[in-house]
């Protein structure tokens, strides 16, 4: 069977899971907002992306079409196209629908065939692009969005026909330009050209300009100021609401834990000073006939409970002064050290508690330099532990004493009642009890105190554990 094992680090804090919900939505509006500003900002700038430039292009490109279509000499290169195909449109329009749009789709192939072989635009938009001593990177493209014609000046015949018509797939028909990505964004200059004349067609065409390999990350860039600020905002309340509720979850488990010790303090205290309280009662109502015997009966169960209460208090105040600053240190044997221990305590324990010792060291006279009281109390509040939380018929201890690489290990095992992982960290907190174990006798400081030792010696130490097996403490010295 496998056991759970931690080494002993920082508590670990356990989250309100009232609160998580609430923390979960407030962050989701947090980050739902900043998208939206962020969103917002992008659009804003996306819209103003180059607009000095689009606004110095579509001036230079309208002076150019002020007389003429398209590019330069496109106008005349449309009138020598359509005005042969005047007549034929009418005629065609009087032998119906089918007819005129058969006459519609030969003419555009002719006309949208021309124009794009014949364009000048790419000189055109360069020369543009270098009189305003614009991005050189820029792309173009010239497009047709509509064409229709009119017999009586009036009345408009859409000519768009076949592999030309417009569609929502095909809302356009490009006439010059290598611009791939084309938009309200990047259109320069959007003309419609149309006679009241009859006999002659309205155009409407448009130059679109951009660098679309670049646009999004130039704009981001252009947002990296506003994109910084929001994470630092967003992470300083992150990390403010963290603090914040990571305090008042150790402020609530404290509460907790103080209201629990001030409960086993009292049910411990109880004890003693009833039995003295009892046993003083019992002397001043002896008979002047009381035997010695008697009389030391009492003060020795009086003498007895003192004791307990004064090792109580002293556990309960001095706790808290262990530090690494203050150790009185000495070098010790460790394997005589801990077969005095072992010895000791077996002495003070019933007959259905066994202790075993077994040393693995290769040097069994290697020295330690401890603390010896603070050491010895450790390591008795280990056994006690492993024999208050042990329901065995015969409750073992095994304590054996090992090497790895550098460290000297003091292993402490029983084969009590064990624990599950999520205890390995609490248990070592001040005053904590487990909620099932009340009624047993403690104060909650026990396992505290061998944490305390530990650190202050500057030892490391580890747990593992199997629910209704047992479990192991270990301790590691440098």
């Amino acid at each position: 069977m496998t056991s759970n094992r931690r080494a002993i680090g920082a508590p670990h804090e356990h989250m309100n899971k009232k609160h998580i919900p609430i923390s979960i939505v407030s962050f989701a509006i947090l980050f739902a907002v900043q998208y939206i500003l962020i969103y917002n900002t992008f659009v804003l700038r996306n819209n103003q992306y180059q607009v000095q430039e689009r606004k110095i292009l579509d001036s230079a490109y309208r002076s150019l079409m002020l007389n003429d279509k398209l590019f330069p000499g496109g106008q005349q290169l449309i009138d020598s196209i359509i005005r042969p195909y005047y007549p034929i449109f009418r005629a065609a329009e009087e032998r119906g629908p089918d007819e005129f749009d058969r006459v519609a789709q030969r003419f555009c192939d002719t006309l949208f065939t021309s124009l794009q072989s014949r364009s000048n635009a790419d000189s055109l938009f360069r020369e543009l692009i270098a009189n305003a001593s614009l991005d050189t990177t820029l792309n173009y493209v010239l497009i047709i969005t509509d064409f229709e014609i009119t017999f009586d000046g009036r009345n408009y015949h859409k000519i768009l026909k076949g592999r030309w018509q417009l569609n929502h797939d095909r809302p356009y028909i490009v006439i010059d330009g290598t611009l791939n990505v084309v938009d309200k964004q990047n259109q320069i200059t959007g003309l419609t050209v149309s006679s009241p004349q009859d006999n002659s067609y309205k155009i409407a065409f448009e130059l679109h300009a951009d660098n679309p390999d670049s646009r999004f990350y130039r704009i981001i860039r252009q947002m990296a100021p506003t994109l910084i600020l929001s994470v630092i905002a967003i992470s300083l309340v992150i990390g403010i609401y963290f603090l914040t509720y990571r305090s008042w979850v150790r402020q609530k488990k404290m509460t907790e834990m103080t209201s629990d010790f001030l409960n086993s303090i009292t049910h411990e205290f109880h004890t003693p000073i009833t039995t003295i309280i009892v046993a003083n009662r019992s002397i001043e109502n002896l008979e002047r006939a009381a035997t010695p015997e008697k009389i030391h009966e009492f003060t020795s169960i009086i003498a007895r409970q003192s004791l307990r209460l004064q090792k109580l208090i002293k556990q309960a105040l001095n706790i808290t002064e262990l530090n690494e600053y203050n150790l009185e240190k000495e070098n010790f044997k460790l394997v005589p050290l801990l077969t005095e221990s072992v010895s000791d305590y077996t002495l003070s324990v019933k007959q259905d508690v066994k202790l075993k010792f077994i040393n693995e060291l290769q040097h069994p006279d290697m020295e330690i330099k401890l603390n010896k009281f603070l050491f010895t109390t450790a390591v008795y509040n280990i056994f006690d532990n492993a024999v208050k939380y042990n329901t065995a018929t015969i409750k073992t201890i095994k304590i054996r004493l090992l090497e790895k690489q550098d460290l000297i290990g003091i292993e402490i095992s029983d084969n009590g009642i064990g624990m599950h992982e999520e205890q390995f960290q609490t248990i070592f907190q001040k005053f904590y009890r487990g909620k099932e174990y009340l009624n047993r006798p403690g104060l909650g400081l026990g396992l505290f105190y061998v944490k305390k030792v530990a650190e202050a010696h500057g030892w490391r130490l580890e747990i593992a554990s199997v629910k209704n097996v047992g479990t192991i403490f270990t301790i590691w010295i440098n």
